[in-house]
């Protein structure tokens, strides 16, 4: 499976995803944090859970959004998310939370990169 992407933004955004979980995660008894990737028709999704127990409804609707933070003043800029989903965008893909798992997941999805046809010389 592969995808094309500017690697070191891929890399932005798995580690934005991956602090914000570690953060998330600094009070909780149980910390883990897992990366899974998988195909699915023409895309790869790599989706990034936490041992938290979700996001809230209210917080939900305002994640994406440039300077929101849940973290105290000074430990956060409130970009990270705004970040990520701007350059999952800029590769075709989508960026979004999983209100559905029973712990916190994000989800990038990105467009696997198509074959491209060889032409024969005549």
């Amino acid at each position: 499976m592969h995808i094309e992407c500017r690697d070191i933004q891929i890399l932005t955004i798995i580690m934005n995803l991956v602090n914000n979980a570690r953060d998330a995660l600094e009070d909780q008894p149980e910390k883990w944090v897992r990366l899974h990737v998988t195909e699915e028709n023409d895309f790869v999704e790599i989706s990034v859970t936490d041992s938290g127990k979700g996001i809230s409804r209210n917080i939900q609707e305002k994640i994406f959004q440039p300077f929101f933070t849940t973290k105290e003043l000074g430990k956060g800029t409130g970009l990270g998310l705004s970040i990520a989903k701007g350059i999952v965008e800029s590769h075709r893909g989508a960026l979004y939370y999983d209100s559905f798992c029973a712990n916190t997941r994000f989800i990038v999805r990105l467009p696997k990169l198509q074959p491209q046809p060889h032409s024969q010389a005549a």
